[in-house]
Parts: structure tokens; C-alpha cells; sequence
């Protein structure tokens, strides 16, 4: 019996030795090759005859178990399979294991195929991939943003044609839209941050009035513009002033209402109700729905709602161009908000989201913090160098520090700036608004040639950096540059001024 299981084994033997899939059968316990047919022989690093190697040592030119081994787990008809991916040469080989008895002694069964083409074809395709979603958002994102860069464009050229008034609401418009477009900015920015979960919450103390008003205001025009119905009901919104993360707030009400806006057609309803604080249960005080009655969605595309780059096609929706992000971003927001959210749709008559939150009470402000909106004392009469190659920027900082009372010294590029700061009377300029990118000479570069000048004022006078670019590693190379401080445009006035006020106080103090 023994003798035929032996023959039987050798004659499998004979059958692998010609194969050309890479076989080879080692002992469980000692690692001992026992069999390697010609093709594991010609991969081999020790080539030769196996007899007295180990099947890492001869097979793989390892001097141990290879990291992946799971050999001692091995028992008699169990199955293993693996990816090995050798970082040496970028090759990838898969690995089929089972547990055999080779003459009497418990072994394992290796059978290896070269899979490399197949997974660097998949790393190809997932690269183009990756590759068409990242241009295909890009191109969703640019027309998202022509959206309320034209409602800007369109505002201003009628504030340009009257007066009074109707010119004021005009403007208040345009700053509204503005600030709508900076969100979808900011949106687009923090896209990796909240991939890799590192968006953090920047609560502050708010009043939910107007919240609620930048959000009306915006989500009232677009309804117009597609003649829907916008209703609000918030006879049981009893809130004031509250302490959350204003922006990322407004971002999820605004991509829900966008939403809902653009899939019902005209002559539909769209609601924004909001209530509270009442005990929702689990710890929430706020409860906000945004309802519509617009084309709803199939059931089964509810499930993806939330998934990146989701969206589901239908006649109706096809002509609703989208980024296919605006609910992943509502959904991540609103965990990081501490909330949760549900919906509810059905094909041909509506969607309502269902919005819980925690609204803490707003936190009250410390004496003698805050800082007067519209005067800052500390700019009157001091003379502020602004280097600043965008003219209309230049032309609006410089007419802002003007109303301030202050004195100003505008240039075009960083060269110029080093030329003005060197002609300067001795401690006659304040403070430097330095921009970051800049032609001819940056603001990195101007700021070291004013840092290495051997007039006394050189190091003292405060320059504060601007950029509009976030780059992660921006405010380092400013602060290595010598600058004292650095904003990310657009910058509000009250928080540049503001800051500006402070730096210039402190070289006055000394502190």
C-alpha cells in the first residue's frame, strides 16, 4: 500500500517536472525543500540542485522565513493563497499553498505564477482611473464655481448702473455670493483633508440669525433663477447665538439646498425648516430638514448617496451637470460636526434630508477682547509699504489703508519693494504687506534682501506676509524668510487690519 502511494506520488512528480508553473513541496515544520521541478529550479537564486536548502533559502535568497509564511499553520488539505510583491524588481507572483503528504512527512505544496503583467495593468488602470475622476471633478468643480462668479459679475454691473438703495442691496449681494464662492473654494481645498480625516472643527461663537441669512439669501437667488418655490419655516427655531464651526455649518446647508433647488423642476417647492433646542434624544438639540418635491431618487441608488463621485443617471438628471462630491462632503462634514443625517426619497416625488446636531450655547467673549470692526487707531498716520502685483488689489488695500488714515507706499513686485524700503527715512515705515508671489522679485526673496539690510529698522519693522496658494509648508517658508506673520487670501479686513494693528503696536511696546 505504502509502496503504490509512493509510486503514485513520483509519477505526480514526473507529471509537474515539465509544467510551466514554478512548483516546489518543502517540509512544514523544517522548511527542508523536498521537490522543485525545472521551472522552480531555473527561477531559483541558488540554482543547482535543491537537495539540503531551505525553500527560502533556494527559492527566494532569503536567509529566514519569509515574512509572509504561514507554513507552521499549515495542516494536511489546507489552502493558502497569496500576492508576493518583490519591491527589488517591482514583480508580483502568486503564491497557491496546500498541505500534502510527501512521503510520509507533512509538507507544503507551493505553486508559483508570474503575475506581474496582470497587477501592474491594474495599477495602470486604476491610475487612468484615479486619473479621469480627478479631471473630470476638476472640470465639474470649474463650472460649479462660474456659477456664482457670474451672479457677481451680474450684480456688479447693475450696482455699476444705479444708486441709492437698490445700488446698497446690490452690493450686499455680491459680498454674499463672494463669500458663498470662497466656501466652494475652501470646499475644494480641504477635498484631501477630509479624505485623510484630518478636518478639524473651528468653532466660534455665531448668531444662527445670520447664518441662517447667508444661506437664505444665496439658496433664495438660485431658486429664483430656476423658478422654484423657497419656503422657510422656522416657528419653532427658538436659537441665538451659538458656538460651532460656522463654515462647515453653512456648507452642508448650502449643498443641501443647491441640491434640492436644482432637481426639482420649475413651479416645485423646496423647504428649509429648522427647530429647536428641544431634546431630539442621543444629544442633539437641533433638528433642520430640507425638503423638495422634485424628481426624487431611485431607492436603489440610495445607498450610494454618500460615496465620492456618486450620481445617479437618469433622462432627467443628465442636462444637471454636478461634482458628484457634494454629499460625501455633506456626510463627512456632518460627522465632523458631531451630527447625523438621513434620507428619505421616492422617484417623481421628492427627497427630504433630515439633519440632528448638538448647537452649545455661544461662549461669552473675555473683556477687552474684541476688536472694533471699522477703526483700528493703530494705522492712523503710520506708513504702511504694500508690495502687491495685482493692480486692483493694490488699488483696494491701498484706498482700505487710506480710510484708516494711514499712509501708503504701493509698488509692483518685490524689487520694488526693496528699493522703497532702502529710500525710506530711518523707522518712517510701520509695518510691510508683503504679497508671497510676486514678478520680477517674490515676497520671499524681497523680505530677506529687507532682512539683510544694515539699517536698524531693518529687523525690527513688522512684514507680514500674504498667499493665496495654502500650501502646507507656505507659512514655514515665510516665517524662515524673516517675515513676522502670514494670512491666506482672501483675507477678511477686520482679521488683516486687526493683525497688522497688533504687530505694529507690538514693535511700538517693544513686546
Amino acid at each position: 500500500m505504502e509502496m503504490k502511494k509512493n509510486e503514485a506520488q513520483d509519477l505526480m512528480a514526473d507529471l509537474l517536472e515539465n509544467m510551466d508553473t514554478i512548483v516546489y513541496v518543502c517540509d512544514v515544520e523544517t522548511q527542508e525543500l523536498l521537490y522543485a521541478n525545472k521551472a522552480a529550479r531555473v527561477h531559483s537564486k541558488r540554482h543547482g540542485d535543491y537537495a539540503g536548502h531551505t525553500c527560502y533559502d533556494y527559492m527566494f535568497g532569503h536567509s529566514g522565513l519569509c515574512a509572509d509564511c504561514q507554513l507552521r499553520k499549515m495542516k494536511l488539505g489546507t489552502r493558502q493563497e497569496l500576492i508576493r510583491h518583490d519591491m527589488r524588481d517591482d514583480t508580483y507572483l502568486n503564491i497557491e499553498k496546500k498541505g500534502v503528504d510527501w512521503h510520509g512527512r507533512l509538507a507544503c505544496a507551493h505553486f508559483l505564477s508570474d503575475v506581474t503583467d496582470r497587477k501592474r495593468n491594474e495599477k495602470i488602470l486604476a491610475a487612468e482611473h484615479e486619473m479621469a475622476a480627478k479631471a473630470a471633478f476638476i472640470s465639474n468643480v470649474s463650472h460649479e464655481m462660474r456659477t456664482p462668479l457670474n451672479g457677481i459679475l451680474g450684480f456688479t454691473e447693475l450696482a455699476m448702473r444705479t444708486n441709492g438703495q437698490k445700488r446698497e442691496e446690490y452690493l450686499e449681494k455680491i459680498r454674499t455670493t463672494g463669500r458663498f464662492m470662497l466656501s466652494l473654494i475652501n470646499e475644494t481645498l480641504d477635498l484631501s483633508k477630509i479624505a485623510s480625516g484630518k478636518l478639524e472643527m473651528e468653532p466660534e461663537n455665531i448668531n444662527i440669525d445670520s447664518l441662517l441669512d447667508t444661506v437664505v439669501v444665496a439658496a433664495h437667488a438660485n431658486a429664483e433663477i430656476k423658478q422654484v418655490n423657497f419656503r422657510i419655516k422656522l416657528e419653532n427655531m427658538r436659537f441665538q447665538d451659538v458656538y460651532i464651526d460656522q463654515l462647515k455649518l453653512q456648507k452642508v446647508l448650502m449643498n443641501l439646498l443647491s441640491n434640492a433647488i436644482k432637481y426639482t423642476p420649475a413651479g416645485g417647492t423646496v423647504t428649509l425648516s429648522m427647530e429647536g433646542p428641544l431634546d431630539f434624544g442621543d444629544g442633539y438639540n437641533c433638528h433642520i430638514i430640507v425638503a423638495d418635491n422634485g424628481i426624487g431618487m431611485d431607492a436603489n441608488f440610495l445607498p450610494k448617496l454618500f460615496q465620492p463621485f456618486a450620481q445617479e443617471r437618469t433622462k432627467l438628471t443628465r442636462t444637471l451637470e454636478g461634482t458628484g462630491l457634494g454629499m460625501a462632503i455633506v456626510k463627512q462634514l456632518v460627522e465632523v460636526l458631531g451630527g447625523r443625517i438621513d434620507v428619505e426619497s421616492e422617484k417623481s416625488k421628492g427627497t427630504r434630508f433630515d439633519l440632528w446636531l448638538t448647537l452649545p450655547p455661544g461662549q461669552k467673549q473675555q473683556p477687552g477682547t474684541e476688536v472694533h470692526m471699522h477703526s483700528y487707531p493703530q494705522l492712523a498716520g503710520k506708513t504702511i509699504l504694500l508690495c502687491e502685483d495685482n493692480e486692483i488689489n493694490r488699488e483696494l488695500m491701498e484706498n482700505l489703508l487710506l480710510m484708516q488714515k494711514a499712509k501708503v507706499i504701493a509698488v509692483a513686485d518685490g524689487q520694488q519693494g526693496i528699493e522703497a524700503f532702502a529710500q525710506s527715512a530711518l523707522g518712517s515705515i510701520a509695518a510691510v504687506l508683503m504679497d508671497m508671489r510676486m514678478p520680477i522679485m517674490d515676497g520671499i526673496k524681497a523680505t530677506r534682501a529687507i532682512r539683510a539690510m544694515s539699517r536698524a529698522d531693518a529687523q525690527q519693522v513688522p512684514i507680514l506676509g500674504l498667499s493665496g496658494d495654502g500650501e502646507m509648508d507656505d507659512r514655514q517658508r515665510a516665517r524662515t524668510a524673516g517675515m513676522t506673520d502670514y494670512l491666506l487670501k482672501p483675507v477678511a479686513v477686520h482679521e488683516l487690519f486687526g493683525r497688522l494693528s497688533e504687530l505694529i503696536q507690538a514693535r511700538v511696546t517693544g513686546k
